[in-house]
């Protein structure tokens, strides 16, 4: 038998999309793959544990990165009696430290070290784990898909001055730095914010008194998670810029995206970006120099927008993602 041990995947972020696609993809192409998924992330040990630790002895379980991160005290008694595979797509204790919470990360250590093979999604993100490993360890890279329906669409309704952001409003995703951003610039320009938020979460509330220090109430738009990508894509086509000052990501899905249906990015300048950004219409930015990013802003936007490059699509996702299991 063969599990898949997911967060809920109700809630659509680029990790959860990627674990989504592959589970559907698998399914539908003889590959029976039973999602067991963990309602809440903050859940203990003890209950993650008696939850997994009912399935077949034997049997194969893929495991996400998120839901790994909480096993160090059990991965030793699960070895035994399963087959463990990984799919990591940022560890876990990179998410607020560049340098890696040292706890977080030795915990991580013993779990990567013992599991029997790790699939994560881009190069930049191998040699990140490689290096966490106690020993040689098996690391497979397979790299996210974008939707069908954004080789279908291309950039072609008149734009406006609009910067748009997409993911979900957490402090790694510096948004803070795009607010600043807007602030140096003319009243026409106006930025939104694509992503799940709550609005009792601290970070979500240091970016409206941000908003608020900068007078720009009227220039800012939360919209929240939007799960029709047909509405999404508007808005992005819309825009004349996608931005994406992250600290730290795995890949970036949304960057690609975006990417794809012609938009322009200003991006951080971060390894696993420089990766997977080639060929598109991308400028790289030093967060540490505000100027820098706001000429990007202004000089890509005079930029024509790029045709579709054909980005990797899920059922080739798919497709590689079942050779590594029954090769693992």
């Amino acid at each position: 038998m063969n599990y898949f041990i997911t967060p809920d995947l109700k809630d659509m972020s680029g990790g959860n999309k990627y674990d989504l696609n592959i589970l559907n993809y698998l399914n539908d192409n003889n590959y029976k793959l039973t999602n067991i998924f963990i309602i809440k992330y903050n859940d203990s040990l003890i209950n993650i544990f008696i939850k997994i630790n009912k399935l077949p002895r034997n049997s194969t379980l893929l495991i996400d990165g998120l839901i790994a991160a909480k096993m160090h005290l059990v991965i030793n008694t699960l070895i035994k009696k399963y087959k463990i595979i990984l799919l990591i797509h940022h560890p876990v204790s990179y998410e607020n430290n560049k340098y890696g919470d040292t706890k977080l990360k030795l915990k991580e250590k013993v779990i990567f070290s013992k599991a029997h093979s790790i699939i994560t999604v881009s190069y930049s993100m191998k040699k990140v784990i490689k290096k966490m490993l106690n020993y040689k360890k098996e690391i497979y890279v397979i790299k996210p898909g974008v939707d069908d329906i954004y080789h279908h669409n291309h950039v072609n309704v008149e734009r406006t001055y609009n910067i748009v952001t997409t993911g979900s409003v957490i402090r790694r995703k510096n948004i803070e730095k795009c607010i600043d951003v807007l602030s140096y610039l003319d009243n026409k320009w106006t930025l939104s914010i694509i992503g799940d938020y709550d609005i009792t979460d601290n970070y979500y509330k240091k970016l409206k008194l941000l908003i608020n220090k900068h007078n720009l109430d009227n220039r800012v738009t939360f919209h929240g998670m939007i799960e029709n990508e047909t509405d999404l894509i508007m808005i992005l086509k819309k825009s004349m810029i996608y931005i994406c000052l992250s600290k730290y990501e795995g890949y970036g899905m949304a960057n690609i995206e975006a990417a794809t249906i012609g938009l322009p990015l200003v991006v951080t300048d971060l390894p696993v970006f420089r990766e997977n950004l080639k060929g598109y219409n991308r400028k790289y930015i030093n967060l540490k120099k505000i100027n820098t990013i706001i000429d990007a802003v202004k000089d890509m936007a005079e930029t024509k927008v790029h045709k579709n490059i054909t980005a990797h699509k899920w059922k080739d996702v798919g497709y590689k993602f079942k050779r590594v299991l029954n090769e693992s």
